[in-house]
């Protein structure tokens, strides 16, 4: 599968969970589950979606960064969500430490990504250009 299809279908997974626990909230007139709807819509739908829209376009190198990227990000957003309505729902602090290893993966998926961005812009190779000494042209 292309990365950018595994973003996109991550995402919308992520966007029909979001407007369900929307409808949920709504018909109960419970909106306790609120900050976890919007973490949901937030890094799982948008986020993920636009992952998926950059790696759709961008230069398929190193693949395995990508990769490793994404699935950070893929696997980090189900865990803290999940985590963080479980505890608003029942209060029950134990899960706290599930939400903190989903917030550091999701963190992780962004740190990689900024990573993918700074490998893809060529910022390396004129760094390490920079880095070499340079001849004088005027001589």
């Amino acid at each position: 599968m292309r990365i950018a299809y595994f973003c996109f279908i991550i995402g919308a997974l992520a966007g029909i969970t979001g407007i369900g626990l929307g409808i949920y909230m709504g018909a109960s007139e419970d909106h306790s589950l609120s900050p976890a709807h919007a973490h949901l819509n937030l890094l799982g739908w948008v986020t993920m979606t636009l992952y998926g829209l950059y790696h759709r376009y961008a230069p398929q190198s190193y693949r395995w960064l990508n990769w490793l990227q994404v699935s950070c990000a893929a696997a980090g957003f189900p865990i803290f969500t999940a985590a963080l309505a479980y505890y608003l729902a029942t209060g029950d602090v134990d899960v706290i430490a599930n939400a903190w290893i989903g917030a550091l993966l999701t963190l992780a998926g962004m740190v990689l990504f900024l990573a993918v961005l700074i490998r893809d812009s060529g910022m390396i190779a004129v760094l390490m250009r920079r880095s070499e000494p340079q001849e004088d042209i005027w001589c």
